[in-house]
């Protein structure tokens, strides 16, 4: 059965208007969304009526690694995010068992009032496999889920978890 699913693949670009152009024509995907990317950063290639995002194009600083050129502590230029079956909390602890590591431990995003009244989204994690590549899990809130992380008395990402249900 696996630990999770496939949700979408996460390719880093510098420009998202060149990046979306380029990779709906490779791929024969739509741009989904906003042609200056969710918040500036983040594009959808997909299919937008069931909307169904199969890649993202995330804008970074600069330009991926070079062909050749060392990885050790450079953030990979295409990653996987994997939506886990049984929650983050399982899915890490089963990937740590495989010899897999956490690279960012799980948090709400956006974090509770660090945009504003935009309530969280997803729970998500950075993991790396056993050779230091990196996959994010992603679990979407519910609503429920999001405004009860927005109403708690946080300060820690391990409290808001706990508020939105999605840890002990």
């Amino acid at each position: 059965m696996g630990i999770g699913k496939l949700r979408c693949a996460v390719i880093n670009v510098t420009d998202l208007s060149v990046a979306h152009e380029f990779w709906s024509q490779v791929a024969g995907l739509e741009m989904i969304g906003s042609p200056d990317g969710w918040h500036g950063w983040l594009g959808f290639l997909g299919t937008r009526n069931p909307w169904n995002h199969e890649i993202i194009l995330q804008k970074v600083r600069s330009a991926p690694v070079e062909a050749g050129t060392p990885s050790h502590g450079v953030t990979n230029p295409v990653h996987l995010d994997i939506t886990p079956n049984d929650g983050i909390d399982s899915a890490i602890e089963q990937i740590v068992q495989l010899g897999g590591s956490v690279k960012k431990p799980p948090s709400l995003y956006p974090r509770p009032g660090s945009r504003g009244d935009e309530a969280p989204a997803i729970d998500w994690a950075v993991m790396q496999d056993p050779f230091g590549n990196e996959f994010c899990l992603v679990s979407d809130l519910t609503e429920e889920q999001s405004r009860a992380a927005m109403a708690a008395d946080a300060e820690s990402d391990h409290e808001w978890r706990r508020a939105a249900g999605v840890t002990t």
